[in-house]
């Protein structure tokens, strides 16, 4: 076990002290340096190019930087750079639409359709403001497939992961003339057995069911199908049940959803015009005791959530200039009740609106050897919330006293941030680039960390086993924000690395609550250690390279590494769930049709945790996976295995065990899947 830690923490130790770029395509992974109109650059992750993913989050794991917050099977939060959850701007298909559920079961990324969806984008390093509205730690987009013009095209795709029995079916059509366009998508997920861990334990609840169909109609406006003129209507319905979320005191007991989005491009007058409109509405049910022992002494708890969500946006591009408003509105109700005791009735969230209204202005022009972008956000946030009630507050005077406190408070809040971003890049020869970036961004509170008025584990997925408490008068976080990197490439060599450091006054996370009342409304909850959302301040210090060498006609190496190092700065503490070191090596092999690939993943162990939160250290570990492809020019058949030693292992963004009578000890860290073997297939036409 020493020697396979040193030789990981080796290869971690050259990878970060040495420079690198772009993976080879056949390892689905490439990064795109976009130096045109104020897009910035991006890595990027195709769908199909990888090893088959329950949920698109796991494509992050492919991005220097990037990682999953893992919840349950298709529960991942993204994490960029050390930040995570509303930190990072997510978008599927153009729109950021809010979750149903408190604890994040329902993530943003996890109403991206598999069989729909194109690639998985990462701003790399400081995102544009142009790129959304909360873009702290950085922007990830899922881009979908859209209905085409002259074109009638289709793909039907299977995947199956022996580990958990877990399937995947989905089909597409895309039918086009000239004006009109129609596309139509589907998709079937099945988990019908708990995965394993490497040691043949089991993990559960992992099981999962879900169903999402959708659909695209858009009409062509231009003289030609050539013309970049059009509008569209989509809509989406997803279903999940029964599905497992280990890290978390609930499960899924359903989340159903209706998504609809109106959208435009125009060209007026050299000024290209693009706008959308997009509204969903959710519900969500979660349980307690359906997929998980519920023990004698614990009381039985059903939670119904349900969101509306409104998002809006209007721009307006012409050479090197963007214009654009924004808007995101939602609503959020939750309440917890006994199926066993009908009396029993908490308002978790009642009626809280989450406004957001927002204009930004960006600048894009090469100039010499530079390319220039400058850009600014001014944001306004409204929120405020209803009455809640606690059906034991008659009995328990520190019930009453929090929600009469809450109550009697008011809980309207109104603030204004604004983002500053000079991203810019120096072309010292055709091979050679030199990038900066200079940021100071402001992010608002989520309406969990304002608004969870009794201690309990709505937390937005922190996933650390610890009752939280709101406060209501936040203030913003504002992050100042430094980046140097370079990006080189000379025939068969290539790398780009980066440095980071964000420094964030007033960031928000959880400390130990002092307030009497909230202290002895948590020890009725078996916890006597309750935290209470709260502005610290942060630090988060870094680097991530990629690298790519043609050994070979046929052969190539690819690597990316990431570090991050989040602390406190004002005490001697770290930062909770920082993903740790890691690096990832390839060996890839192309000709003709087919395609192999061996990789080895390296994590380092994690000792840099947040005693505050009671975060527990995890061990370094290194797993081994291998594919092989045959890529024709209509059909693909793909299969591999991951964790090819069957490695026990625990994955340190996976949280910690909350259920019963399992494998697994309550409060453990949650491992990782041992040994899949898995085949994927598609046919296209």
């Amino acid at each position: 076990m020493t020697l396979r830690l040193s030789i990981i923490s080796l290869s971690i130790f050259s990878a970060l002290f040495s420079s690198s770029h772009a993976f080879a395509d056949d390892a689905g992974f490439e990064v795109i340096e976009v130096t045109g109109h104020h897009e910035g650059s991006y890595s990027s992750v195709a769908v199909d190019a990888v090893s088959p993913k329950v949920d698109i989050s796991g494509l992050l794991e492919k991005i220097p930087g990037a990682a999953v917050n893992g919840n349950g099977p298709l529960t991942g939060i993204a994490q960029y750079r050390g930040l995570y959850g509303n930190r990072v701007n997510t978008q599927v298909n153009g729109v950021s639409l809010a979750s149903a559920g408190p604890n994040a079961m329902d993530t943003p990324l996890s109403y991206a359709s598999l069989v729909n969806s194109e690639r998985l984008e990462m701003t790399r390093g400081i995102a544009p403001v142009s790129a959304g509205t909360d873009t702290i730690g950085g922007s990830v987009k899922v881009i979908e497939s859209q209905a085409s013009f002259d074109d009638v095209s289709g793909k039907v795709a299977a995947q199956y992961q022996d580990n958990g029995q877990r399937g995947h079916v989905g089909a597409k059509v895309n039918i086009g003339n000239q004006d009109h366009a129609l596309l139509v998508y589907g998709d079937i997920l099945k988990g019908d057995d708990n995965t394993t861990s490497g040691n043949g334990r089991e993990i559960s609840p992992t099981t999962y069911d879900k169903n999402m169909f959708g659909g695209q109609y858009r009409f062509n406006l231009g003289a030609s199908s050539s013309d970049n003129e059009s509008i569209a209507i989509g809509y989406q319905h997803v279903e999940t049940t029964e599905a497992g979320t280990p890290a978390l005191p609930m499960d899924i007991d359903f989340i159903r959803s209706d998504r609809v989005k109106l959208e435009g491009v125009h060209d007026i007058s050299d000024w290209e015009l693009n706008w959308h409109l997009a509204y969903s509405d959710a519900e969500h049910g979660m349980d307690n005791f359906n997929q998980r022992m519920k023990m004698p002494s614990m009381n039985a708890r059903y939670n119904s959530a349900d969101s509306t969500s409104f998002d809006g946006q209007l721009s307006i591009a012409k050479d090197a200039w963007l214009f654009g408003l924004d808007t995101q509105l939602s609503e959020h109700n939750s309440v917890i009740t006994d199926p066993t005791m009908a009396m029993f009735h908490v308002d978790n969230f009642n009626g809280v609106k989450n406004d957001t209204y927002t204009a930004f202005a960006q600048w894009q022009l090469d100039v010499g050897q530079w390319n220039w972008q400058l850009g600014a956000r001014v944001k306004h946030y409204i929120t405020d919330a209803d009455e809640v009630e606690h059906s034991m507050a008659g009995k328990k005077p520190a019930i009453k006293m929090l929600m009469d406190r809450y109550n009697n408070a008011d809980r309207s809040q109104s603030q204004t941030g604004v983002d500053l971003v000079l991203n810019t890049r120096y072309q010292v020869s055709n091979e050679l680039s030199w990038i900066l970036g200079l940021a100071r961004k402001q992010a608002s509170a989520s309406y969990q960390q304002r608004y969870l008025w009794v201690p309990m584990q709505s937390t937005g997925g922190l996933a650390d086993g610890r009752t939280y408490v709101g406060q209501m008068d936040l203030d913003l976080e504002t992050a100042y924000q430094v980046e140097v990197g370079a990006d080189y490439a000379n025939g068969d060599f290539s790398f780009s690395p980066r440095v980071f450091l964000h420094r964030i006054d007033n960031y928000i996370q959880g400390v130990a609550a002092t307030n009497q009342a909230v202290i002895m409304a948590a020890k009725m909850m078996g916890d006597n250690n309750p935290m209470q959302f709260a502005n610290v301040d942060a630090q988060l210090l870094g680097m991530d390279l990629s690298a790519a060498y043609q050994l070979a006609e046929s052969w190539s190496l690819d690597m990316n590494a990431s570090y991050v190092s989040g602390e406190r700065r004002d005490i001697e503490d770290n930062l909770y769930r920082i993903a740790p070191p890691k690096v990832i090596l390839g060996l890839n092999y192309l000709s003709g049709s087919w395609l192999a690939r061996v990789e080895a993943l390296g994590v380092s162990a994690q000792n840099k945790v947040s005693e505050t939160q009671l975060e527990e250290t995890t061990a370094g570990y290194g797993l081994m996976n291998l594919s092989l492809a045959y890529d024709a020019d209509s059909w693909m058949v793909k299969a591999g295995v991951n964790n090819l030693f069957d490695t026990e292992y625990e994955d340190h963004l996976a949280g910690y065990n909350r259920v019963m009578g399992g494998d697994l000890m309550p409060g453990e860290r949650m491992p990782g899947t041992g040994i899949n073997a898995w085949l994927t297939g598609e046919y296209r036409f």
